[in-house]
């Protein structure tokens, strides 16, 4: 019998590494010279700032006991800043490439929680 909690790690690892690439993936497309390196770095890097954004955003979502819509609209709020910061810095996109970046960013991100949902509520 496996513990639960060597469940939930396994979890957390698909949520980062799904959203790595899907993070990778919106930069790569809207890059126009497709650099992969730097679409895998900045996908990275857009991860680890979305992490802390999304653990600081929930828990002032606690703290101002708001409901779950707004803890949402916090949590892409952050992807999209985070998003389209890291395509600024990192690969130097124009303004409306950026743009793309960000909505790509919330698309890829959304579509991505859906379906790992989906797959939890499935497998368990």
């Amino acid at each position: 019998m496996i513990p639960s909690g060597i469940q939930e790690i396994w979890v957390v690892m698909l949520y980062c590494i799904l959203s790595w690439v899907a993070f990778s993936g919106a930069l790569y497309l809207a890059d126009n010279l497709r650099r992969p390196k730097e679409a895998m770095l900045g996908g990275l890097l857009t991860l680890v700032l979305a992490s802390v954004l999304s653990m600081l955003t929930s828990f002032a979502a606690e703290q101002l006991l708001t409901g779950m819509a707004m803890n949402i609209s916090f949590q892409l709020a952050g992807i999209l800043l985070c998003s389209m910061a890291v395509s600024r810095v990192m690969q130097m996109l124009s303004w409306p490439r950026t743009w793309l970046v960000g909505l790509l960013s919330l698309i890829f991100y959304s579509v991505m929680g859906i379906l790992l949902g989906w797959g939890i509520v499935l497998l368990a």
